[in-house]
Protein backbone atom coordinates (compact mmCIF):
# COMPACT_ATOMS: atom_id res chain seq x y z
CA UNK A 1 0.00 0.00 0.00
CA UNK A 2 1.70 3.39 -1.27
CA UNK A 3 1.21 6.18 1.75
CA UNK A 4 1.36 9.88 0.88
CA UNK A 5 1.44 13.07 2.78
CA UNK A 6 0.82 16.67 1.04
CA UNK A 7 0.66 19.91 3.54
CA UNK A 8 -2.64 21.65 3.09
CA UNK A 9 -1.33 24.81 5.60
CA UNK A 10 -2.64 27.90 4.23
CA UNK A 11 0.02 30.68 4.71
CA UNK A 12 0.16 33.97 3.32
CA UNK A 13 -3.28 32.85 1.29
CA UNK A 14 -1.50 29.84 -0.31
CA UNK A 15 -0.61 26.39 -0.06
CA UNK A 16 1.86 24.43 -1.63
CA UNK A 17 0.64 20.66 -0.86
CA UNK A 18 4.46 18.77 -1.12
CA UNK A 19 5.54 16.53 1.07
CA UNK A 20 6.56 18.87 3.83
CA UNK A 21 5.93 20.51 7.41
CA UNK A 22 6.73 24.00 8.05
CA UNK A 23 8.75 24.65 10.86
CA UNK A 24 7.97 26.63 14.25
CA UNK A 25 3.97 26.61 12.90
CA UNK A 26 0.92 24.88 12.89
CA UNK A 27 0.67 22.03 10.49
CA UNK A 28 -2.51 20.59 8.56
CA UNK A 29 -1.64 17.82 6.26
CA UNK A 30 -3.49 15.18 3.95
CA UNK A 31 -1.86 11.78 4.44
CA UNK A 32 -3.41 9.46 1.48
CA UNK A 33 -3.85 5.66 1.75
CA UNK A 34 -3.39 4.02 -1.71
CA UNK A 35 -3.95 0.10 -1.96
CA UNK A 36 -1.83 -1.91 -4.51
CA UNK A 37 -5.33 -4.04 -4.88
CA UNK A 38 -8.60 -4.48 -3.46
CA UNK A 39 -8.80 -3.44 0.18
CA UNK A 40 -11.46 -2.79 2.98
CA UNK A 41 -10.94 -0.34 6.26
CA UNK A 42 -12.53 -1.61 8.90
CA UNK A 43 -13.78 0.21 12.03
CA UNK A 44 -11.60 -0.70 14.59
CA UNK A 45 -10.77 0.03 18.32
CA UNK A 46 -8.11 2.11 19.27
CA UNK A 47 -5.48 0.05 21.32
CA UNK A 48 -2.13 1.08 22.62
CA UNK A 49 0.81 -0.16 20.49
CA UNK A 50 2.30 -3.01 21.46
CA UNK A 51 5.73 -5.04 19.71
CA UNK A 52 4.75 -8.43 21.38
CA UNK A 53 4.35 -10.71 18.28
CA UNK A 54 0.87 -11.64 19.63
CA UNK A 55 -0.67 -8.39 19.28
CA UNK A 56 -3.59 -8.35 17.07
CA UNK A 57 -6.10 -4.86 17.42
CA UNK A 58 -9.52 -5.43 16.65
CA UNK A 59 -10.44 -3.93 12.70
CA UNK A 60 -7.72 -1.30 10.93
CA UNK A 61 -5.78 0.62 12.87
CA UNK A 62 -2.98 2.76 12.30
CA UNK A 63 -0.11 3.99 13.87
CA UNK A 64 1.97 7.00 12.85
CA UNK A 65 5.46 7.54 14.62
CA UNK A 66 8.37 9.67 14.20
CA UNK A 67 6.36 13.05 15.28
CA UNK A 68 8.62 13.00 18.56
CA UNK A 69 11.05 15.48 18.51
CA UNK A 70 9.43 17.28 15.47
CA UNK A 71 6.16 18.65 17.88
CA UNK A 72 6.75 21.25 19.55
CA UNK A 73 8.19 21.81 23.16
CA UNK A 74 5.28 22.39 25.51
CA UNK A 75 2.59 22.13 22.58
CA UNK A 76 -0.59 20.18 23.79
CA UNK A 77 -0.44 17.01 21.38
CA UNK A 78 -4.52 17.10 22.79
CA UNK A 79 -5.09 19.63 20.15
CA UNK A 80 -3.88 17.32 17.23
CA UNK A 81 -7.45 16.45 15.15
CA UNK A 82 -8.61 14.60 12.47
CA UNK A 83 -11.19 14.48 10.23
CA UNK A 84 -14.81 13.21 10.95
CA UNK A 85 -13.94 9.76 8.75
CA UNK A 86 -11.60 9.25 11.67
CA UNK A 87 -10.54 8.71 15.10
CA UNK A 88 -7.41 9.20 16.76
CA UNK A 89 -5.45 8.71 19.98
CA UNK A 90 -2.38 9.53 21.55
CA UNK A 91 -0.06 7.46 23.41
CA UNK A 92 3.88 7.59 24.75
CA UNK A 93 6.15 4.58 24.09
CA UNK A 94 9.44 4.35 25.99
CA UNK A 95 11.55 3.95 22.65
CA UNK A 96 9.28 5.76 19.56
CA UNK A 97 8.00 8.54 22.75
CA UNK A 98 4.38 10.32 21.70
CA UNK A 99 2.44 8.62 18.73
CA UNK A 100 -1.12 8.85 16.97
CA UNK A 101 -3.16 5.90 17.14
CA UNK A 102 -5.72 6.03 14.11
CA UNK A 103 -9.11 4.14 12.96
CA UNK A 104 -11.42 4.15 10.52
CA UNK A 105 -14.91 5.59 12.02
CA UNK A 106 -16.73 3.23 9.24
CA UNK A 107 -15.97 0.80 6.25
CA UNK A 108 -14.21 1.29 3.64
CA UNK A 109 -13.71 -0.73 0.34
CA UNK A 110 -10.95 0.41 -1.87
CA UNK A 111 -10.43 -0.57 -5.68
CA UNK A 112 -6.84 -0.71 -6.64
CA UNK A 113 -5.11 3.08 -7.27
CA UNK A 114 -8.07 4.44 -5.19
CA UNK A 115 -7.19 6.35 -2.43
CA UNK A 116 -8.58 6.87 1.61
CA UNK A 117 -7.78 10.16 2.55
CA UNK A 118 -6.88 11.67 6.30
CA UNK A 119 -6.64 15.19 7.16
CA UNK A 120 -4.64 15.83 10.14
CA UNK A 121 -4.72 19.00 12.09
CA UNK A 122 -2.92 20.82 14.83
CA UNK A 123 0.85 19.60 14.32
CA UNK A 124 3.32 22.15 15.84
CA UNK A 125 6.66 21.88 14.29
CA UNK A 126 9.44 22.85 16.92
CA UNK A 127 12.36 25.87 14.93
CA UNK A 128 15.04 22.94 13.48
CA UNK A 129 16.34 25.11 11.14
CA UNK A 130 19.40 22.23 11.06
CA UNK A 131 17.42 19.69 10.51
CA UNK A 132 16.51 18.76 6.57
CA UNK A 133 14.06 16.23 6.96
CA UNK A 134 12.15 13.72 8.72
CA UNK A 135 11.09 10.33 8.41
CA UNK A 136 7.32 9.42 9.20
CA UNK A 137 6.22 5.83 9.85
CA UNK A 138 3.02 4.48 9.85
CA UNK A 139 2.53 1.17 11.08
CA UNK A 140 -0.74 -0.33 9.56
CA UNK A 141 -3.08 -3.17 10.95
CA UNK A 142 -5.72 -5.25 9.41
CA UNK A 143 -6.24 -3.85 6.56
CA UNK A 144 -8.10 -6.18 4.47
CA UNK A 145 -6.78 -7.48 1.58
CA UNK A 146 -3.43 -5.41 1.94
CA UNK A 147 -1.88 -7.11 5.31
CA UNK A 148 -2.50 -10.70 6.40
CA UNK A 149 -3.62 -12.76 9.46
CA UNK A 150 -1.51 -14.21 12.92
CA UNK A 151 1.91 -12.75 12.80
CA UNK A 152 1.86 -11.16 9.48
CA UNK A 153 -1.39 -9.14 10.29
CA UNK A 154 0.08 -5.62 9.69
CA UNK A 155 3.11 -3.69 7.11
CA UNK A 156 4.52 -0.22 7.18
CA UNK A 157 5.51 2.61 5.22
CA UNK A 158 8.34 5.21 5.75
CA UNK A 159 7.31 8.55 4.15
CA UNK A 160 10.24 11.44 3.85
CA UNK A 161 8.88 15.33 4.73
CA UNK A 162 11.00 18.11 4.16
CA UNK A 163 11.35 21.09 6.97
CA UNK A 164 10.85 24.32 5.70
CA UNK A 165 11.06 28.00 7.25
CA UNK A 166 7.14 29.62 6.59
CA UNK A 167 7.58 32.24 3.89
CA UNK A 168 7.69 35.75 4.73
CA UNK A 169 6.32 37.40 1.96
CA UNK A 170 3.24 36.59 -0.40
CA UNK A 171 2.34 33.70 -2.78
CA UNK A 172 5.78 33.60 -5.46
CA UNK A 173 6.14 30.56 -8.38
CA UNK A 174 7.64 27.43 -7.87
CA UNK A 175 10.44 26.58 -9.73
CA UNK A 176 8.84 23.26 -10.83
CA UNK A 177 5.93 25.14 -12.38
CA UNK A 178 7.51 28.13 -13.65
CA UNK A 179 10.98 26.58 -15.13
CA UNK A 180 10.24 22.74 -15.23
CA UNK A 181 12.79 21.70 -12.55
CA UNK A 182 13.53 18.39 -12.00
CA UNK A 183 16.55 15.85 -11.22
CA UNK A 184 17.10 12.55 -13.49
CA UNK A 185 19.08 9.64 -11.81
CA UNK A 186 20.90 7.57 -13.34
CA UNK A 187 22.93 4.24 -12.97
CA UNK A 188 26.51 3.04 -14.86
CA UNK A 189 24.86 -0.49 -14.68
CA UNK A 190 21.32 -0.03 -15.18
CA UNK A 191 18.79 -1.80 -17.22
CA UNK A 192 14.75 -1.36 -17.22
CA UNK A 193 11.79 0.00 -18.97
CA UNK A 194 11.27 2.78 -15.87
CA UNK A 195 13.39 5.80 -17.05
CA UNK A 196 15.32 7.90 -15.01
CA UNK A 197 15.28 5.50 -11.96
CA UNK A 198 18.48 4.72 -9.86
CA UNK A 199 19.23 0.81 -9.38
CA UNK A 200 20.64 0.02 -5.74
CA UNK A 201 22.05 -2.78 -5.37
CA UNK A 202 20.78 -4.33 -1.68
CA UNK A 203 23.29 -6.11 0.51
CA UNK A 204 21.99 -9.28 1.92
CA UNK A 205 22.37 -10.83 5.27
CA UNK A 206 25.61 -12.42 6.20
CA UNK A 207 27.11 -10.52 2.81
CA UNK A 208 29.65 -8.43 2.44
CA UNK A 209 28.32 -4.62 1.99
CA UNK A 210 27.88 -3.88 -1.51
CA UNK A 211 28.16 -0.32 -2.27
CA UNK A 212 26.22 1.75 -5.11
CA UNK A 213 27.09 4.77 -6.78
CA UNK A 214 24.43 7.11 -9.74
CA UNK A 215 24.36 10.38 -11.18
CA UNK A 216 21.86 13.54 -9.94
CA UNK A 217 21.43 15.57 -12.99
CA UNK A 218 19.48 18.95 -11.44
CA UNK A 219 17.86 21.53 -13.42
CA UNK A 220 15.22 22.80 -15.51
CA UNK A 221 12.93 21.16 -18.40
CA UNK A 222 13.25 21.03 -22.07
CA UNK A 223 13.77 24.21 -23.99
CA UNK A 224 13.57 26.44 -20.57
CA UNK A 225 16.49 28.76 -19.22
CA UNK A 226 18.24 27.64 -15.87
CA UNK A 227 17.86 30.40 -13.05
CA UNK A 228 20.92 31.72 -11.40
CA UNK A 229 21.47 31.25 -7.50
CA UNK A 230 21.56 34.45 -4.63
CA UNK A 231 23.65 35.13 -2.17
CA UNK A 232 21.80 31.77 0.10
CA UNK A 233 20.99 29.54 -2.91
CA UNK A 234 21.02 25.56 -1.78
CA UNK A 235 20.52 22.67 -2.13
CA UNK A 236 19.44 19.82 0.42
CA UNK A 237 19.28 16.10 -0.50
CA UNK A 238 18.03 13.12 1.60
CA UNK A 239 16.43 10.11 1.65
CA UNK A 240 13.55 8.36 3.83
CA UNK A 241 16.07 6.47 6.32
CA UNK A 242 14.41 3.85 8.94
CA UNK A 243 15.92 0.13 9.99
CA UNK A 244 12.90 -1.59 8.14
CA UNK A 245 11.57 -1.80 4.38
CA UNK A 246 9.12 0.17 2.75
CA UNK A 247 9.39 3.30 1.54
CA UNK A 248 13.07 4.01 3.25
CA UNK A 249 16.17 3.56 1.02
CA UNK A 250 18.87 2.26 3.64
CA UNK A 251 19.01 2.71 7.84
CA UNK A 252 21.26 5.63 8.81
CA UNK A 253 24.61 3.38 9.70
CA UNK A 254 24.02 2.37 5.93
CA UNK A 255 24.50 5.82 4.90
CA UNK A 256 27.05 6.86 7.41
CA UNK A 257 30.44 6.14 4.65
CA UNK A 258 28.02 7.49 1.74
CA UNK A 259 29.52 10.23 -0.24
CA UNK A 260 27.88 13.55 -2.92
CA UNK A 261 30.31 15.09 -5.03
CA UNK A 262 30.14 17.63 -7.31
CA UNK A 263 30.61 16.43 -11.10
CA UNK A 264 29.56 17.62 -14.70
CA UNK A 265 28.36 21.75 -14.64
CA UNK A 266 28.02 21.95 -11.30
CA UNK A 267 31.81 23.85 -10.69
CA UNK A 268 31.92 25.84 -7.29
CA UNK A 269 29.03 23.86 -6.03
CA UNK A 270 30.26 23.16 -2.37
CA UNK A 271 29.50 19.81 -0.67
CA UNK A 272 28.31 19.67 3.23
CA UNK A 273 27.46 16.04 4.66
CA UNK A 274 25.00 16.15 7.68
CA UNK A 275 25.37 12.20 8.10
CA UNK A 276 24.98 12.23 11.53
CA UNK A 277 21.56 13.36 11.60
CA UNK A 278 18.27 11.72 12.64
CA UNK A 279 17.46 11.76 8.82
CA UNK A 280 21.18 12.14 7.33
CA UNK A 281 21.29 14.79 4.35
CA UNK A 282 23.56 16.79 2.00
CA UNK A 283 23.38 20.81 1.59
CA UNK A 284 24.38 21.80 -1.15
CA UNK A 285 25.63 25.78 -1.28
CA UNK A 286 25.82 26.94 -5.09
CA UNK A 287 27.65 30.41 -5.77
CA UNK A 288 25.69 33.57 -6.02
CA UNK A 289 25.04 34.30 -9.95
CA UNK A 290 26.00 30.35 -11.24
CA UNK A 291 23.07 28.43 -12.94
CA UNK A 292 21.54 26.14 -11.34
CA UNK A 293 21.92 23.24 -13.25
CA UNK A 294 24.78 20.51 -12.96
CA UNK A 295 25.23 16.66 -11.85
CA UNK A 296 25.83 15.54 -8.11
CA UNK A 297 27.65 11.91 -7.95
CA UNK A 298 26.44 9.75 -4.84
CA UNK A 299 29.17 6.85 -4.04
CA UNK A 300 29.68 4.21 -1.50
CA UNK A 301 25.71 4.32 -0.65
CA UNK A 302 25.14 1.12 0.64
CA UNK A 303 21.64 -0.20 2.01
CA UNK A 304 20.39 -3.87 4.12
CA UNK A 305 16.38 -3.25 3.42
CA UNK A 306 14.62 -5.14 1.49
CA UNK A 307 13.82 -4.69 -2.40
CA UNK A 308 11.33 -2.29 -3.55
CA UNK A 309 10.96 1.89 -4.55
CA UNK A 310 12.47 4.76 -2.84
CA UNK A 311 12.82 8.42 -3.29
CA UNK A 312 15.72 11.05 -3.24
CA UNK A 313 14.21 14.37 -1.80
CA UNK A 314 15.38 17.47 -3.46
CA UNK A 315 14.56 20.60 -1.80
CA UNK A 316 15.62 24.13 -3.27
CA UNK A 317 15.73 27.46 -0.39
CA UNK A 318 16.36 30.82 -1.32
CA UNK A 319 16.57 30.95 -5.42
CA UNK A 320 15.49 34.71 -5.89
CA UNK A 321 12.09 35.37 -7.34
CA UNK A 322 10.55 31.82 -6.13
CA UNK A 323 9.49 30.33 -2.71
CA UNK A 324 10.98 27.24 -1.24
CA UNK A 325 10.57 24.31 -2.49
CA UNK A 326 11.18 20.32 -3.70
CA UNK A 327 11.40 17.44 -5.87
CA UNK A 328 11.80 13.80 -6.12
CA UNK A 329 13.84 11.37 -8.09
CA UNK A 330 13.32 7.89 -8.04
CA UNK A 331 15.21 4.29 -6.45
CA UNK A 332 14.48 0.73 -6.80
CA UNK A 333 16.37 -1.71 -4.50
CA UNK A 334 16.90 -5.08 -6.35
CA UNK A 335 18.67 -8.30 -5.74
CA UNK A 336 20.40 -9.95 -4.90
CA UNK A 337 20.82 -11.99 -7.75
CA UNK A 338 22.29 -8.66 -9.46
CA UNK A 339 21.34 -8.91 -13.47
CA UNK A 340 23.56 -7.72 -15.41
CA UNK A 341 24.09 -7.70 -19.50
CA UNK A 342 20.27 -8.28 -19.89
CA UNK A 343 18.61 -8.41 -23.23
CA UNK A 344 15.68 -9.68 -24.90
CA UNK A 345 14.78 -9.98 -28.56
CA UNK A 346 11.62 -11.39 -30.62
CA UNK A 347 13.08 -12.74 -33.70
CA UNK A 348 10.12 -13.03 -36.81
CA UNK A 349 10.56 -14.05 -40.76
CA UNK A 350 10.82 -10.91 -42.53
CA UNK A 351 8.17 -12.98 -45.57
CA UNK A 352 5.95 -13.42 -42.76
CA UNK A 353 5.40 -10.41 -40.51
CA UNK A 354 2.36 -12.28 -39.19
CA UNK A 355 3.17 -15.03 -38.06
CA UNK A 356 4.71 -15.75 -34.13
CA UNK A 357 7.88 -15.72 -33.54
CA UNK A 358 11.32 -16.83 -31.44
CA UNK A 359 12.50 -15.28 -28.07
CA UNK A 360 16.03 -14.72 -27.61
CA UNK A 361 17.55 -13.91 -24.15
CA UNK A 362 20.33 -13.62 -22.01
CA UNK A 363 21.90 -12.13 -18.77
CA UNK A 364 24.96 -12.47 -17.12
CA UNK A 365 25.73 -12.08 -13.61
CA UNK A 366 23.17 -13.80 -11.77
CA UNK A 367 24.14 -15.30 -8.25
CA UNK A 368 23.14 -18.92 -7.10
CA UNK A 369 19.00 -18.76 -7.47
CA UNK A 370 16.54 -19.44 -9.70
CA UNK A 371 15.15 -16.33 -12.08
CA UNK A 372 11.81 -16.45 -13.88
CA UNK A 373 10.29 -13.75 -16.14
CA UNK A 374 7.37 -13.06 -18.15
CA UNK A 375 6.60 -11.14 -21.00
CA UNK A 376 4.00 -8.38 -20.95
CA UNK A 377 2.43 -6.97 -23.88
CA UNK A 378 0.35 -3.73 -24.32
CA UNK A 379 -2.94 -3.06 -21.93
CA UNK A 380 -1.37 -6.10 -19.69
CA UNK A 381 -1.66 -8.81 -22.38
CA UNK A 382 1.09 -11.71 -21.72
CA UNK A 383 2.83 -13.04 -24.75
CA UNK A 384 2.48 -17.19 -23.84
CA UNK A 385 4.88 -19.75 -25.53
CA UNK A 386 4.19 -23.41 -25.31
CA UNK A 387 5.78 -23.24 -21.77
CA UNK A 388 4.22 -21.51 -18.38
CA UNK A 389 4.82 -18.19 -18.48
CA UNK A 390 7.00 -18.50 -15.76
CA UNK A 391 9.97 -19.71 -17.11
CA UNK A 392 13.09 -20.88 -14.97
CA UNK A 393 16.42 -20.67 -16.08
CA UNK A 394 19.85 -18.37 -14.93
CA UNK A 395 22.75 -17.42 -17.13
CA UNK A 396 21.45 -19.62 -20.51
CA UNK A 397 20.37 -18.55 -23.89
CA UNK A 398 17.57 -20.20 -25.68
CA UNK A 399 14.71 -19.51 -27.68
CA UNK A 400 10.73 -20.04 -27.00
CA UNK A 401 8.39 -20.13 -29.80
CA UNK A 402 5.84 -17.63 -29.68
CA UNK A 403 2.18 -17.96 -31.51
CA UNK A 404 1.54 -13.81 -31.33
CA UNK A 405 4.21 -10.93 -30.46
CA UNK A 406 2.75 -7.64 -30.51
CA UNK A 407 4.92 -4.60 -30.17
CA UNK A 408 5.68 -2.88 -27.28
CA UNK A 409 6.12 -5.99 -25.11
CA UNK A 410 8.47 -5.98 -22.42
CA UNK A 411 10.17 -8.43 -19.83
CA UNK A 412 9.45 -8.45 -16.67
CA UNK A 413 12.31 -10.30 -14.39
CA UNK A 414 11.55 -12.22 -10.46
CA UNK A 415 14.02 -13.61 -8.69
CA UNK A 416 13.11 -16.40 -5.55
CA UNK A 417 13.69 -14.71 -1.93
CA UNK A 418 12.06 -17.71 0.08
CA UNK A 419 9.87 -20.45 -0.45
CA UNK A 420 6.32 -19.29 -2.78
CA UNK A 421 8.54 -16.08 -2.75
CA UNK A 422 9.37 -13.95 -5.72
CA UNK A 423 11.06 -10.46 -6.00
CA UNK A 424 10.84 -8.01 -9.13
CA UNK A 425 14.14 -7.17 -10.21
CA UNK A 426 13.88 -5.17 -13.26
CA UNK A 427 12.67 -5.04 -16.40
CA UNK A 428 13.79 -4.84 -19.92
CA UNK A 429 11.83 -3.86 -23.14
CA UNK A 430 11.59 -6.44 -25.94
CA UNK A 431 12.43 -5.67 -29.67
CA UNK A 432 10.77 -7.33 -32.71
CA UNK A 433 14.02 -8.09 -34.52
CA UNK A 434 12.72 -9.28 -38.80
CA UNK A 435 15.40 -11.91 -40.11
Amino acid sequence: MNVTVSNTTILNGARDTDSFLYINTENTIRVGFTPNRKATFNPGTLTQWSDDDNFNPTGTIIYLFGLEGLISSGWDWLRIKVDEDWNVSIWQDPQRGGYLGLVPTRRHSLAEGFSLPLTIDGLKIRDIKDQAAATLTFLYYNVDGITEGGSLNHQRAHVSVALREPPDVGPLPALTDDAGYHCRLATADAFGADPDVAWIKTTWPEQTAVPNEFTVDIGPGDGKTPVHAGKRTSLLLSFATADTEFGALASRADLANARVTADEGADGWTVIPHTDEQTPYWKIVIPEGRPLRGRLRFSEVVSHLEPGWSDLLVQYRGVPGYRDGQFTGRLYKYGPPYPSNVSFSIFKPRHDPSSGGYLRYSWDGFQEGHVYFFIAGPRGFLVRADVPYDIPDAGIHTDYVFRSSPQGCEAILRAERGPDSLIYIGSVPVPIIYV
